[in-house]
């Protein structure tokens, strides 16, 4: 069963689609996390698995309540047990585990396999270098394990969409040539606990929190296909980005984490600052998109990515606001 494949159970069972409206919202009703939370351990008591990956991911992150990390390996050591395929190759991912990746195992199996996970370890924050000043950029090596890289790249290779863009008349998402590469994202409602080790780990190395990161993407580009010069800051002269930046915050960093290096070319490039970057697989390059300490937009960090020249590139891209986020 590939990672898609816990989508499609969501889908189908009742208990569980009612579950993702009350977190995330529907139809003018307000996000309800704890009732969400309620539902899901109902589901996963009734022998849902896929419940148990929902409740990892809250218990993780810390929606309506402190995070914890051992009762989210504990919910998806239950979700493996119920033999749900998805949460079994998590944990197998997050104990470096790559033996059982594909296998369905015992309970005991996967009791054990969560017993090997040494919490403080999985989270330690990476090195942090600072390559850059103007604009700010700091490479990360190790945030993500290539484990994790291949797991992030199978879940979402069946989500793949056409790159958009904030037009600057509406604000909206819209398609540009500016920009041709895939993208697929995830809200809180169909994270992992995999994706959101990535961004504790971030969130350890840099001091950017988990809850003012954005729903993480993973992008990919194929040759011919690139994202040309561009800012991540949302414009504050723009009267489209009003709305958003009162709401949201502004977009002060940018972490990008490279899921694979068998390609060529492919570069993330900085022009105005004359740098030019690929990383290996698992590492990751953060900047910030605005100045210190006035948080102005940083017209310095204009950058693009460009066009591998051979094979495809994988990026995991987390953009981080300067306020904490509502659920997504």
């Amino acid at each position: 069963m590939n990672p898609t494949q816990e989508t499609h159970l969501e889908s189908i069972d009742p208990r569980l689609a009612e579950a993702n409206r009350v977190l995330i919202g529907d139809n003018g009703v307000s996000a309800d996390p704890v009732g969400a939370a309620s539902l899901y351990t109902e589901a996963l008591e009734a022998g849902v698995g896929a419940a148990g990956v929902r409740l990892a991911v809250l218990a993780a992150v810390g929606v309506a309540r402190p995070a914890n990390w051992s009762e989210a390996l504990d919910r998806l050591e239950e979700a493996a047990e119920l033999g749900h395929h998805p949460a079994e190759r998590q944990l197998a991912v997050l104990a470096g585990r790559d033996d059982l990746a594909l296998r369905t195992g015992s309970a005991a199996l996967w009791r054990n396999v969560r017993k090997d996970i040494d919490v403080a370890a999985l989270l330690k924050a990476p090195t942090l270098r600072r390559v850059s000043v103007a604009p700010a950029i700091a490479l990360i090596d190790g945030l993500a394990t290539k484990a994790m890289c291949r797991w992030l790249i199978a879940k979402a290779k069946p989500r793949l969409e056409r790159g958009m863009v904030r037009d600057l008349a509406t604000g909206q998402p819209v398609p540009d040539p500016i920009r041709t590469g895939l993208s697929a994202g995830f809200g809180l409602a169909d994270t992992d606990l995999v994706l959101v080790a990535t961004q504790e780990r971030l969130a350890r190395a840099s001091g950017l929190v988990v809850h003012q990161q954005e729903a993480p993407h993973v992008l990919t580009y194929e040759p011919g296909q690139e994202y040309r010069p561009h800012f991540d800051f949302m414009n504050p002269t723009q009267p489209a980005f009003a709305e958003q930046l009162a709401i949201m915050g502004q977009r002060v960093a940018t972490c990008l984490t490279w899921l694979n290096e068998d390609y060529e070319g492919g570069e993330t490039d900085f022009p105005r600052a004359s740098f030019r970057y690929k990383g290996k697989t698992g590492d990751a390059m953060l900047f910030l998109n605005v100045t210190q300490p006035d948080r102005r937009p940083d017209p310095l960090t204009l950058h693009a990515g460009l066009s591998p020249t051979r094979g495809r590139k994988w990026l995991l891209s987390q953009w981080v606001r300067d306020r904490v986020q509502a659920i997504v």
